[in-house]
């Protein structure tokens, strides 16, 4: 790898100095969130990196420390992902980005990383001995740390199927005037991600004299990534761009054939070093490229290679959120998504114009043949079959102010973001997105298609939705079989789901027996009336075989009756939220049976479930002549041991409620916790 000589703190003055009267200082509200005020933007970015570090010091070093792929040398652990993170390439491409962003953006990151080393340096009691092994952070840590969560973890990790328990996931809403009470638009943003380590999203508050800025960012990266100002916002839902593929070719000697000639790879070779109880190890990691991508498996005379996105580090997402942060109205945001350099993530977007967007957003790579094609791996020796550009940000599928005043995505395709359409599928090449609308998103659709003359709260309530859309769809076919079964045990199973309202409130008594029946059948193979494009939301429809449910049913309540000794326990007493000291019941459930209220729930003591993945961070703002704003950090604003903010929102989580956003200084300054002055970090 070659190496980088970069000035680690370097106090650059960035341009967009001002005459404001603003003191660079932080105000921490009682919900431990950072209000920055600043007057220019190195001083922002270096307080932002203390305040994070405040929140969360010894995660972002654990996390930068594995994004430099030496996990195994600092805590002897996670060599395989250390050797993969070099295989792949990303750390090359890692340090390309970082070389070719503009010089604005490299004084914001070094600025950020100012902030992080300032605060390691004056709390060094506070962090965890082994973590201090990263000390000093570098300013290509963040661009480490972003090209490992954005392409290894949410695109790579996926398609390598390395990651069992979770699939990212997000909701979104965008309504206009026309869906209102007020004439004003609003936005609802509501990523559904682990609870735990580099998926954790930091809460904070940036303003400048040209801009108030708020929302949140992944924990680690200095610019908010879902945010609003006082002109506009956006969210982020993560949408169906294929852009990893595999493979398969065949080899002999160090070389691969390409249309008829066998070429020779790339090949390097670099150290890692492995912590053991005595020494540090040296381990060899080999590194293959093909034209076709980096090699991940051979066997025998053939290979398995990977091609993922912006493998030549020319794409530089901070740089694209700070742009879509600095906006102050839709054409200036347009030109921001125009760079196209997130590398996934649908866009959705509201301003006070009362314009609503809908923008697939990625690194959507063009290819050579249909979607199908693309979803296994794909044995080739055609240089036809390597896609050597993506679509621009114009030719994705995208529009401005529907007919109908609403956009919705829940990682659906773009097709069914709105009703009437107002794209289709036809108008694209199929690799750029398939055609399907599961259960999450068809309640998504109903409930905000069917709702007007909406509030702010209306609109909040809504999001907290707790029925299954897969629940309401089979009430029917459920009731039918009562006709059809004389077993006492079944019977009594069907009353419970057919009296039950298919909601997930923690009081709720028929949510546990369902999710056991889910568990056993699936959420889809049983339906008699497939998914249709003509009636996307209200198929798949129908029991193809009534014997067979039957007998799940009976099944479900046997194993249900034999483990808790009940058909209609609490779904609250079963299923927790815990956090840190916390503890409260819980309520939503599985995507997959179409809550649009998501939590993915683990086994944990006692025959007890807890909260692993879903609603994370929730932000629901109205754009009027003064914006207004709720939000909620599910699981807190902080993970540092002793900050009083881990797990402090839990409680307005199991109540479904979101609190307050603080956005002027007269309100923070009612709900201070304390301030911190830039002077004295």
């Amino acid at each position: 790898m070659k190496k980088l000589f970069i000035l680690l703190t370097l106090p650059f003055l960035i341009s967009n100095t001002s005459t404001s009267n603003y003191e660079n200082e932080i105000l921490w509200d009682t919900w431990g969130i950072p209000h920055i005020y600043a007057d220019n933007d190195a001083n922002l970015y270096k307080m932002m990196g203390w305040a994070q570090m405040h929140n969360h010091a010894d995660l972002m070093l654990k996390l930068y420390g594995e994004a430099r792929a030496k996990s195994s040398e600092y805590w002897g652990v996670d060599s395989k992902r250390d050797v993969l993170l070099h295989q792949l390439g990303l750390l090359e491409a890692s340090e390309k980005t970082f070389e070719s962003m503009e010089e604005e953006d490299k004084k914001i990151i070094a600025s950020f990383v100012e902030g992080i080393n300032a605060y390691a340096e004056k709390n060094a009691n506070s962090i965890d001995e082994k973590y201090k092994a990263v000390l000093p952070v570098q300013s290509v840590d963040i661009i480490y740390h972003a090209t490992r969560v954005m392409y290894m973890e949410f695109l790579i990790n996926r398609n390598l199927r390395t990651v069992q328990q979770w699939s990212p996931g997000s909701n979104a809403w965008a309504v206009n005037g026309k869906k209102t009470a007020s004439g004003n638009s609003m936005l609802l943003a509501n990523p559904h991600l682990p609870w735990n380590d580099f998926w954790l999203f930091f809460e904070a508050h940036l303003i400048t004299a040209n801009n108030n800025l708020y929302g949140a960012t992944l924990v680690g990266l200095p610019t908010l990534g879902i945010a609003f100002n006082e002109n506009l916002g956006w969210t982020h839902t993560v949408n169906t761009l294929d852009n990893v593929d595999f493979y398969e070719l065949s080899i002999k000697n160090d070389t691969y054939l390409i249309d008829g000639q066998y070429k020779k790879f790339e090949i390097d070779s670099m150290p890692i070093l492995v912590k053991t109880d005595a020494s540090l190890k040296k381990e060899m990691v080999i590194k293959k490229q093909s034209d076709f991508g980096m090699i991940v498996r051979e066997s025998g005379d053939k290979a398995i290679a990977i091609r993922w996105p912006n493998m030549d580090g020319k794409l530089n997402a901070i740089g694209q959120w700070r742009a879509m942060g600095q906006a102050s109205n839709l054409e200036e945001f347009k030109a921001a998504i125009d760079k196209n350099a997130l590398p996934l993530f649908n866009v959705i977007y509201s301003d006070k114009n009362d314009n609503i967007l809908y923008h697939f957003g990625g690194h959507v790579p063009e290819k050579n043949g249909d979607w199908e094609k693309w979803q296994g791996i794909l044995p080739t020796s055609s240089s036809k079959d390597i896609w050597k550009g993506y679509y621009p940000a114009s030719k994705l599928p995208s529009y401005i102010n529907p007919d109908s005043g609403w956009i919705q995505n829940a990682n659906d395709p773009p097709f069914t973001s709105t009703f009437p359409a107002k794209i289709t599928p036809d108008q694209y090449a199929s690799h750029i997105a398939p055609n399907s609308m599961y259960f999450r998103p068809q309640r998504s659709a109903k409930l905000i298609m069917d709702a007007n003359n909406l509030t702010l709260d209306q609109f909040i309530t809504l999001k907290h939705d707790t029925k299954s859309e897969l629940a309401l769809r089979i009430q029917d076919e459920l009731k039918s079989l009562k006709q059809q079964t004389k077993d006492s045990l079944t019977l009594a199973a069907l009353d419970v789901l057919t009296n039950w309202d298919a909601s997930f409130d923690a009081s709720s008594t028929g949510a546990v027996l369902f999710m056991n029946l889910i568990r056993n059948i699936g959420t889809g193979g049983y339906f008699e009336k497939p998914w249709s494009y003509k009636d996307p939301i209200n198929s798949p429809d129908g029991f193809a075989d009534n014997d067979k449910m039957l007998a799940a049913i009976q099944k479900t309540a046997k194993q249900q009756m034999d483990k808790i000794g009940s058909l209609t326990p609490s779904f609250g007493d079963i299923f927790r939220l815990k956090v840190g000291s916390y503890e409260y019941p819980g309520n939503g459930g599985p995507g997959q049976i179409g809550l649009f209220r998501t939590m993915h729930y683990v086994p944990g003591k006692n025959g007890k479930f807890y909260p692993y993945h879903g609603d994370s961070y929730v932000c629901a703002t109205e754009f009027g002549k003064q914006v207004k704003a709720k939000a909620l950090m599910s699981y807190g604003n902080a993970t540092q041991k002793g900050n009083a903010h881990v797990g402090d929102q839990l409680q307005l989580f199991s109540e479904k409620k979101l609190r307050d956003v603080w956005y002027t200084r007269v309100e923070q300054e009612k709900h201070l916790e304390r301030i911190e002055k830039l002077s004295e970090m």
